[in-house]
């Protein structure tokens, strides 16, 4: 039950955090949302700013799982990065609203002084991230099946696209109209794999 009770704060959290912003919600909003007392919630978290934290680390590994998801059982290395590419960009169209929040978080949380414990924490669940970052493996299948560029270095290179990517799902999410001129995942996608693709391959 205590588990349980910790999944559905976190679910109303995220429900609510992604549809109206970090600013927008409080305690209170979120125990109405999952039907428990502020006793029940101050049992689980000790403050909102915690609940912040999970909230954005569970959107980061959820929007990680399905980018790999989409790079199983595809044999090229360049084929594989472009469905994983793909596959995110799709996530995004998806929900505009978790891509607001991890950039937002991003945004607030590095300006905001928050407690060494959730940095801390937080710190370490990004070094893992970068570490086994979910492009680090197509980038190297690539490299080894020349189907990339033998010189890319695949931590910076994933890397790179990441900080890319987001910047530019954060922009047409906060988007309502689509310009016809405008850089869409698809073509951008386009040019990073036509940058990347070996001559050779």
């Amino acid at each position: 039950m205590k588990n349980k009770n910790r999944r559905e704060l976190i679910a109303a959290g995220k429900a609510l955090f992604t549809e109206q912003g970090l600013s927008h919600v409080n305690i209170k909003d979120i125990c109405e949302q999952a039907d428990m007392s502020r006793v029940t919630f101050y049992k689980h978290f000790e403050s909102i700013d915690e609940l912040i934290f999970e909230v954005q680390m569970e959107l980061m590994e959820s929007m990680s799982e399905f980018v790999e998801v989409a790079g199983t059982d595809i044999s090229s290395g360049k084929n594989k990065l472009r469905s994983m590419l793909m596959a995110w960009a799709e996530f995004a169209r998806r929900h505009p609203g978790y891509i607001k929040f991890i950039v937002s978080f991003d945004l607030q949380y590095s300006a905001y002084q928050s407690s060494p414990e959730l940095v801390g924490r937080y710190k370490s669940f990004v070094k893992e991230k970068i570490k086994h970052h979910f492009l680090i493996d197509p980038l190297k299948a690539g490299i080894a099946d020349q189907s990339l560029k033998p010189e890319l270095d695949p931590s910076e290179t994933a890397q790179f696209i990441f900080v890319s990517m987001m910047g530019l799902l954060q922009r047409l999410s906060l988007s309502s109209t689509s310009s016809k001129d405008s850089l869409t995942p698809q073509r951008f996608i386009d040019m990073l794999i036509e940058y990347m693709s070996n001559d050779h391959s």
